[in-house]
């Protein structure tokens, strides 16, 4: 029994001495104290991306770049890709063994995806070849300069142009490429061979621009066909007589004096069987499919008596385009846009501000008046720069006692 209780005695935790210090409580580690060791795929305290995401967008923005690039094509396109590859594809690979870790079914599908985009434009662009990377545009006429202009635009070092009609090749030329585009300015001299329209706009032939670039690609444009009906090849003359009107006093009645003409010219393209008719009028001024003519000509017209002679001539007369221009005997420099008959000028005003040629500078008794046009194309070549002559005549019979027979001027 003694045995027992002295073992169990044994076995009791002894109670402190009031002398004995308390037991040092357990604290946790510091939150300021950070770990010994970080992974290099860990976020950074202030949340911005680690190196790692910053090296994989850098390889995507490489690769997204060298696919716009690679759009162009051709053996520059070839380098793009090649260089997209290694430097994009590159950087993502080097980004997951940064991460510490290949996650290589990840990694594979990354890889296809940015091959695809590297590599896509240019497979397009070689394998289906297309002419959408060349393209013509800016196409006019330069008025001033007398010549064509238009402008080639693409991404490739250079490029040849040429311009046909009917199956000939007109003109050729090549250059090289800068900024994406060249513009050309050809002179039509150099490439006319005759109007695209007759008179009422039915198209009769086709100019085209055919470029073809370093690249292989090939565009062709077929030209407006308004801007190359340049030759004119009809031409006509009108006038009315001017009278001035004296009301007279109380004591008298008032009359009537002829005064002289006023003239209008037309140059340009019309219908055969268009022609003068009485009373100093033609038939193509009262047509319902009248077409304004834009050219380069110029034209004089003069007027001669029933002898033969020559008793007037107005300046030469420039057409440049849809304007026309001249120096008046009478007022100086002159312009006017065209369309239809031009109003010419003279060598006085009348009451209405229009110039009109005195009787004396032409008349020269009555009888058949000859109005003779003349007109010159020009700028257009060695073969359509021509000229030709046309002579609309009317009776003037100023001097009758008729006063019937001298408002009427019938043709002759």
């Amino acid at each position: 029994m003694g045995g027992l209780l002295d073992r169990m005695n044994a076995t009791k935790e002894p109670e402190p001495s009031s002398g004995d210090a308390e037991p040092e409580p357990v604290t946790a580690p510091s939150s300021t104290n950070p770990p010994a060791h970080k992974s290099a795929g860990s976020p950074s305290p202030s949340g911005s991306p680690d190196a790692a995401t910053k090296v994989s967008l850098a390889g995507w923005v490489i690769i997204l770049v060298g696919a716009i690039l690679s759009l162009q094509g051709g053996a520059w396109g070839f380098v793009v890709v090649a260089i997209v590859l290694i430097l994009g594809i590159g950087a993502i690979v080097q980004a997951d063994r940064m991460r510490g870790s290949l996650n290589k079914p990840k990694l594979y599908l990354t890889l296809g995806v940015a091959l695809m985009v590297a590599t896509g434009p240019y497979v397009l662009v070689m394998v289906f070849p297309s002419n959408a990377n060349i393209a013509v545009t800016d196409v006019a006429i330069d008025e001033a300069n007398d010549e064509l202009d238009f402008a080639i635009r693409g991404s490739f070092a250079s490029v040849d142009v040429q311009i046909t009609s009917d199956g000939e090749v007109l003109w050729t030329g090549s250059a090289e490429m800068t900024s994406d585009i060249k513009r050309f300015n050809v002179p039509i001299n150099e490439f006319f061979d005759g109007n695209t329209e007759t008179y009422d706009g039915t198209v009769i032939k086709t100019y085209t621009l055919e470029a073809t670039s370093s690249n292989g690609n090939t565009v062709a444009l077929d030209i407006n066909s308004r801007y190359l009906t340049r030759q004119a090849q009809n031409a006509g003359v009108q006038f009315t007589t001017y009278v001035s009107t004296n009301t007279g006093t109380n004591q008298g009645g008032g009359s009537s004096t002829i005064e002289g003409l006023r003239l209008q010219a037309f140059v340009g393209l019309f219908a055969d069987g268009e022609k003068p008719m009485d009373d100093g009028t033609h038939s193509y001024a009262a047509t319902t499919n009248m077409r304004g003519f834009v050219g380069q000509q110029t034209f004089t017209l003069s007027i001669s008596s029933p002898g033969g002679n020559s008793q007037y001539t107005h300046p030469e007369v420039t057409l440049d385009g849809d304007t026309a221009k001249w120096t008046s005997t009478h007022s100086g420099a002159k312009g006017s846009q065209v369309f239809g008959f031009l109003p010419l000028s003279g060598t006085a005003m009348d009451n209405d501000g229009f110039e009109y040629v005195e009787k004396e500078e032409f008349f020269d008794g009555d009888g058949c008046y000859d109005f003779t046009i003349t007109v010159t194309n020009v700028n257009l070549g060695s073969e359509y720069s021509d000229s030709f002559t046309v002579v609309n005549s009317w009776e003037i019979n100023w001097d009758s006692e008729n006063e019937e027979q001298r408002k009427s001027n019938p043709t002759c």
